[in-house]
């Protein structure tokens, strides 16, 4: 592939933009796609206004792009009516265009499964997860086509810059700098596996320029509890960060008024046992291996920090050698 080789990045939400700098810093070029029109929030790149549910509109972004990544995700209550003509019209318009997919993946179709690797059966037990293999069949499908083909990168629950919707994202770290409690999940005490966005757009990237195909687990930070990586940054901070579970049923309860925490509530059951992804398989085939907890904490801090305007605890020389 040429180092100048378009590439197109469908979705300007949490990882797509970071997909866009790696790109640019390999020195490709980059269009960029999304659903309203408006500046890039990356500088250096091309962007088009589309729906991503029109193949047609989806070939025109493409034409002249040797990859396509599909990065784009509707809010969870969009699902049912989103999802799967997203996938669809993605899938359909890179194939018209003659160029490579890649597609970024979560894990809500492997259900209560408490170890996932590219082995790993398609077993959801929820209508979100049932929704992604839906998805994950149409990608699959197309791969077996032939083609430019397809490569379909997995990821576990988000944390890092530019990461506002996630559980280490706005709603905690608004609270934390507030010097509030950080409301989790199920139980924090069980291990599970979290994923550093930055590692993730590099992970998608090296996808989208090798000749890889079918399913790969995507670089992911050792697994550990969720009570240990909040001690992480902590210990960052120089700050106690207290833990308040959010109990399920009472984001179901909520739900009734807020949909979107009725729809959380479906997904819960992740942090209530172990939870671990496997990348070995990428890890042996990329030699690309997650950034260390230490960068990608500090990382992660810093930006919560700039965008959320609360002053960083001046860290005592004991928080600082745990870092």
């Amino acid at each position: 592939m040429s180092q100048s080789s378009l590439h197109l990045v469908l979705g300007t939400g949490q990882v797509g933009p970071q997909v866009a700098r790696e790109l640019l810093a390999r020195g490709h070029r980059v269009r960029m796609g999304r659903r309203s029109a408006g500046p890039s929030r990356v500088p250096g790149v091309e962007t088009v206004s589309l729906d991503v549910r029109d193949a047609d509109a989806v070939a025109r972004a493409a034409e002249g792009a040797a990859v396509v990544y599909n990065c784009v995700n509707p809010l969870y209550t969009d699902w049912p009516k989103m999802l799967v003509p997203m996938t669809r019209g993605i899938v359909e318009g890179t194939q018209r265009a003659g160029a490579k997919l890649v597609a970024l993946d979560c894990l809500y179709m492997y259900g209560d499964t408490r170890h996932m690797s590219e082995a790993s059966a398609m077993a959801p037990v929820s209508k979100k997860g049932a929704l992604r293999v839906q998805s994950a069949e149409i990608l699959l499908e197309a791969d077996a086509q032939g083609g430019a083909g397809v490569a379909i990168g997995r990821a576990a629950d988000f944390f890092g810059p530019e990461t506002p919707l996630a559980l280490f994202g706005e709603q905690l770290w608004q609270r934390v700098l507030a010097g509030k409690s950080a409301q989790v999940f199920g139980d924090p005490d069980q291990v599970h596996s979290y994923s550093y966005t930055p590692d993730v757009a590099r992970g998608l990237v090296a996808l989208g320029t090798s000749d890889a195909r079918g399913v790969w687990m995507l670089p992911v930070q050792p697994a550990e509890t969720t009570r240990a990586l909040i001690a992480r940054f902590s210990r960052a901070l120089g700050q106690e960060i207290r833990i308040s579970p959010v109990p399920t049923w009472l984001l179901r309860g909520l739900g009734l008024f807020q949909p979107v925490l009725g729809e959380i509530a479906e997904m819960t059951y992740q942090w209530q046992q172990p939870y671990v992804l496997d990348d070995s398989c990428f890890r042996s085939a990329f030699g690309l291996t997650p950034t260390p907890w230490d960068i990608a904490v500090t990382e992660t801090l810093r930006w919560a920090r700039a965008t959320y305007g609360q002053p960083m605890a001046t860290r005592s020389s004991a928080a600082a050698s745990l870092v």
